[in-house]
């Protein structure tokens, strides 16, 4: 795998971490200094993260936090052909200032390139637990190693119910009208239309026998009169902070992919993504996780909404996952794994059985 990362200003710490002091300094209205600046390893190729602790006086005493900045991409051949910052950090503050949605305290937001080189945003670390990706929670890790059945159980559920109370909030009450589109198509269709644009942009030419076959299937079968609700886009494990008991969600994390459509597509990319790891790794599941169905009666039960179409947000789910890390497997030098990688291979298994 080439060694990319999604934006160039960081080999130089030092200067990062003055000019972030100074335009805290400024957020702030006071002298803040920043220590111990980090930029993690396990940084994707959607984004930089930068880890760090802030300093300030107020009424005489010092004020330490621990904050996270993450940064829009810059590299030749990103994940995505857009990157909205300003909209994760708008829904974000939407939630935090007015629903019981956990999400990180947001501390600013910069637009203006000329700061760091490129966009980016503020938050306070949020403390608690991530599932591990790399590797897979079911393989090795805390998950693995250090949580009992029942805490696992716990943990699911609590991402299945923030799922379903996000589900019910009333998006243009919130005020997330801006994203309404002008368009007569339905959510589902202008999705659609998305990601079959994002796949002739993503493969550079290359046609994807799977995902193509996958999307046409999905335009023959779409389901009818659709609830519209606000949807997380990338709901899993993965992108939530759990309190250390594994009890309760303490943050949800990463709304880029954020859109209007079914709210079930949210419910089946959590258990998708979760089976990718499984079944699409030849891996058992992690013992303790409650079954897919359990959680789709639980969301059920929570929300009042039905979840008819879960079968159809599966193959939703998956023709999207593929296109994502068949577009990685293009841009990291990997074309030998664009049609055949373990999430299309799987992809292709459901197809069939569809």
């Amino acid at each position: 795998m080439e060694d990319q990362r999604p934006t160039p200003l960081v080999e130089d710490l030092e200067g990062t971490r003055e000019k972030l002091a100074a335009w805290l300094s400024q957020q702030q209205g006071t002298t803040v200094t920043i220590s111990d600046l980090q930029i993690p390893e396990a940084t994707g190729m959607s984004n930089v993260t930068l880890l760090f602790d802030a300093s300030w006086a107020s009424g005489g005493d010092t004020v330490s936090e621990a904050c996270v900045g993450r940064l829009q991409p810059q590299i030749e051949r990103p994940v995505f052909p857009d990157y909205d910052l300003t909209l994760q950090y708008r829904i974000m503050d939407i939630l935090g200032r007015n629903t019981d949605i956990p999400v990180p305290a947001l501390r600013g937001i910069e637009t203006d390139p000329a700061v760091l080189g490129v966009p980016f945003y503020v938050m306070k670390k949020t403390v608690g637990r991530i599932p591990t990706d790399m590797p897979p929670y079911n393989m090795d890790g805390w998950m693995m190693h250090d949580t009992s059945l029942e805490q696992r159980e716990q943990l699911w559920n609590a991402g299945v119910d923030v799922l379903a109370r996000f589900h019910q909030l009333d998006y243009r009450a919130l005020g997330v009208d801006f994203m309404d589109s002008d368009s007569d198509a339905t959510p589902l269709r202008q999705q659609l239309a998305h990601w079959r644009h994002y796949h002739d942009w993503a493969l550079e030419g290359i046609q994807h026998a799977i995902c193509l076959r996958a999307l046409d299937w999905l335009e023959t079968h779409q389901p009818e009169n659709e609830m519209t609700r606000l949807c997380w886009g990338d709901a899993r494990i993965g992108n939530i902070i759990f309190s250390q008991d594994c009890r309760e969600v303490a943050a949800v994390l990463d709304w880029e992919m954020a859109v209007l459509g079914n709210p079930v597509q949210d419910l089946a990319w959590y258990c998708f993504i979760d089976n990718t790891f499984a079944d699409g790794l030849g891996m058992p599941r992690l013992e303790g996780l409650p079954a897919y169905e359990d959680s789709v009666a639980r969301w059920q039960a929570a929300t009042g909404y039905p979840a008819d179409d879960f079968d159809y947000y599966w193959i939703f789910a998956g023709m999207r996952y593929g296109l994502i890390l068949s577009r990685i497997m293009m841009a990291t030098g990997q074309e030998q794994e664009i049609q055949q990688n373990f999430v299309c291979k799987l992809l292709e298994r459901y197809l069939d059985a569809a």
